[in-house]
C-alpha cells in the first residue's frame, strides 16, 4: 500500500472551488481505474497544487495556501467539488490529512472523506514544444466562444470532433464545422511559422473554464499535444489525429445579395416563428423580395407561424430553408447588424458581423 504523508493547510474558498470546478470537467465521477476519478492535493511551501488526468487531457492548478504540513494525497475529484461549494461563501478552508482519511473544516462544517491509495496520476507528458506563443486570453476566449457550436458531435467524423488551429502569414485562425455549418474566427498574431491542429472538443469546452481574461495566455504545440497556460493553470491535451478538410474552398468567393438586419430582431423573430415546431429539428423558410423578409414555419400536426420584417435588401426574390437552430447559434454571437449573403436556394449563405471583419459563419440551406 502507498505511504500516506501528513498533509495540513487552510485556504480560501473561493480559490479552491474555481479550481475544482475546472477539474469536474475532466475526471469522470466512476472510473474502473480509481486515481483517474481522483484530484491530487499537494502542500508545499506556500503552494498547494491540484492535478488531475483523464489520460487524454491533463490539468495543473496551482493555488496560494498557508500551508502548516506538506504532503500530498488523492482524493475523489467531485467529492471534494460538492463539498467545497455548498460551504458558506467567504470563508476559509482547513484540510488535514489523518491516516486514511482527509477532513475538511470551514466553519461549524466539518467533513471526512476516505483517501486513495491505489494508482497515481499521471499528467499528459510534456513533449517537445516546437511552437510557443501568446496572446490576450479575452481575444482566444471571444473566439472560441463564437465557434464552439459548430463543432461535430459526430464520433464517425472525428477529425471534425474540434476546433481547427492554424496559421497562416502572420495571422491565427480557428475553425469549427460539422458539415452543416461552419464557424471561423481571425486575428493577427505574431507566429513564426505557419502550423494546423485540430484541438479535441472536450478539451476546447475545458479550456474556456480556465482562461481568465485579465491575463495572457500562452500556447504550446508539439506534433501530438497542445498546452494552454493561463494565470494559475497548465492544461495539456492530446491532439486529434486527423486531416481537418480544406474550409477555405467552400467558402464563396463571389459576391452574392446582401441583407442587412439587426441581428437581435432577427433572432426573435425566428424564435417566435419556430415555437409552434415540437421536432428538435426546427426548419424554417425564408422568402425574401425588395427590402422584406417573411419568416415562415409548419409543423408536423399542421401548425403554422409566419412574420414579416423590413430589411435592407434589393436582390432577386428568392426562397430558401434553414435550421432555426443553426441561425439562432450564430445570431448569438453578434451583438449589432449582421449581414446574410445569399447566392441561390441550394447554396449555403453567409453570415457576417457587420462590426467586426474577424468572424465569418457558413450555413448550408434545407429542403423544406
Amino acid at each position: 500500500m502507498e505511504e500516506i504523508s501528513g498533509l495540513n493547510f487552510t485556504i480560501k474558498r473561493e480559490n479552491i472551488l474555481s479550481a475544482l470546478s475546472c477539474i469536474s470537467g475532466i475526471v469522470e465521477r466512476r472510473n474502473v481505474i480509481d486515481a483517474l476519478s481522483c484530484v491530487q492535493i499537494k502542500a508545499s511551501q506556500n503552494t498547494v497544487t491540484l492535478t488531475a488526468s483523464d489520460l487524454d487531457i491533463s490539468i495543473i492548478a496551482s493555488l496560494e495556501a498557508q500551508i502548516f504540513t506538506t504532503g500530498e494525497v488523492k482524493v475523489s475529484a467531485h467529492m471534494a467539488y460538492d463539498i467545497i461549494r455548498k460551504l458558506p461563501i467567504g470563508l476559509d478552508v482547513e484540510f488535514r490529512l489523518s491516516n486514511t482519511k482527509l477532513s475538511i473544516t470551514c466553519g461549524n462544517s466539518s467533513f471526512s472523506v476516505p483517501v486513495v491509495t491505489a494508482g497515481k496520476i499521471f499528467p499528459i507528458e510534456e513533449d517537445h514544444f516546437i511552437f510557443n506563443f501568446e496572446l490576450p486570453a479575452a481575444d482566444f476566449f471571444n473566439f472560441l466562444t463564437k465557434i464552439k457550436f459548430a463543432m461535430s458531435a459526430d464520433d464517425a467524423r472525428y477529425n471534425l470532433n474540434g476546433v481547427y488551429i492554424h496559421s497562416y502569414k502572420q495571422t491565427l485562425c480557428c475553425v469549427a464545422t460539422d458539415g452543416h455549418r461552419l464557424s471561423s474566427a481571425k486575428i493577427k498574431q505574431k507566429i513564426e511559422d505557419d502550423f494546423g491542429v485540430i484541438v479535441p472538443r472536450k478539451a476546447v469546452t475545458e479550456v474556456l473554464k480556465v482562461l481568465d481574461e485579465k491575463h495572457n495566455l500562452i500556447i504550446k504545440l508539439s506534433q501530438t499535444k497542445i498546452q494552454f497556460e493561463c494565470s494559475q493553470y497548465i492544461l495539456t491535451s492530446k491532439l486529434v489525429d486527423g486531416t481537418f478538410p480544406d474550409y477555405e474552398k467552400i467558402i464563396p468567393a463571389d459576391e452574392g445579395m446582401s441583407l442587412v438586419i439587426d441581428s437581435s430582431k432577427f433572432a426573435d423573430a425566428i424564435d417566435r416563428v419556430s415555437v409552434v415546431i415540437l421536432d428538435k429539428v426546427k426548419p424554417i423558410k425564408f422568402f425574401l423580395k425588395n427590402n422584406e423578409l417573411i419568416l415562415h414555419s409548419v409543423s408536423s400536426d399542421s401548425n403554422y407561424a409566419t412574420e414579416s420584417l423590413e430589411v435592407e435588401y434589393n436582390g432577386k426574390e428568392l426562397e430558401i430553408g434553414f435550421n432555426s437552430r443553426y441561425l439562432l447559434e450564430v445570431l448569438s454571437c453578434i451583438k449589432g447588424k449582421c449581414e446574410l449573403i445569399f447566392y441561390d436556394e441550394n447554396s449555403a449563405m453567409l453570415i457576417k458581423d457587420r462590426d467586426s471583419k474577424s468572424f465569418l459563419h457558413l450555413v448550408m440551406p434545407m429542403r423544406i
